[in-house]
């Protein structure tokens, strides 16, 4: 079997965004591409995360053709593996349906940057992708499009996408964006909400790059 570490991996971050609420059932998808062979491990479609073993997990390439497993991939497939062909930075994807970024992603609205982790970690406010249908080729181009060099895209009526360096960072995006949607809402409640200039987050998520966490 290919790659069990990472299926491993993408089963352990998939349960994980089931027990921090961040897809509700069986939605969302989650996948890992690999450094040596650019192979890519995705959720399978329509399973229960806590009863998925590693063999669960399909391998495909970067057009989505399968390479191993025998399952039926995630109708997402193809926007995974869109972003991964164009971002070559990007080693983890996790695609979340949370309450907040959705309701955000349902008004066809930015997530504002009202919080410095949104811009730390984000590179800015979560923008959102006009809408495709689910599972199509029209909504993968359509997402990678908008994701652009961020870490975070809305998908409108449908939920957020996350990428990063590896799937722990993707996922670490997606709680980041639930959050600050969170925020955001509230803060437009409380009143008129002070966003943080996009110069400013530039200069946020710069410093970050430089000099956040160990070395």
């Amino acid at each position: 079997m290919l790659l069990v570490e990472e299926r491993k991996k993408v089963i352990e971050v998939a349960n994980r965004a089931k027990n921090d609420r961040l897809i509700p059932l069986t939605m969302g998808n989650f996948s890992i591409r690999d450094k040596s062979t650019n192979y890519i491990c995705v959720t399978p479609s329509g399973m229960e995360y806590s009863k998925l073993d590693p063999s669960d997990i399909v391998v495909v390439d970067l057009e989505g053709n399968i390479i191993d497993g025998t399952r039926k991939p995630s109708i997402e497939t193809f926007m995974h593996c869109a972003v991964y062909r164009k971002r070559n930075d990007v080693f983890g994807i996790a695609h979340t349906h949370s309450t907040f970024a959705t309701a955000w992603a349902s008004c066809g609205k930015a997530i504002p940057v009202v919080v410095a982790e949104v811009a730390t970690l984000l590179a800015g406010a979560v923008e959102c992708a006009p809408y495709q249908r689910p599972g199509t080729v029209e909504l993968a181009e359509t997402v990678s499009e908008h994701l652009k060099d961020r870490n975070a895209v809305l998908l409108e009526n449908h939920g957020l996408l996350a990428v990063g360096s590896n799937l722990d960072t993707a996922y670490a995006n997606a709680v980041v964006a639930e959050e600050g949607a969170k925020i955001a809402m509230y803060a437009m409640q409380i009143g008129a909400m002070k966003v943080i200039p996009e110069e400013e987050c530039k200069v946020l998520r710069r410093k970050t790059i430089e000099g956040y966490g160990q070395k």
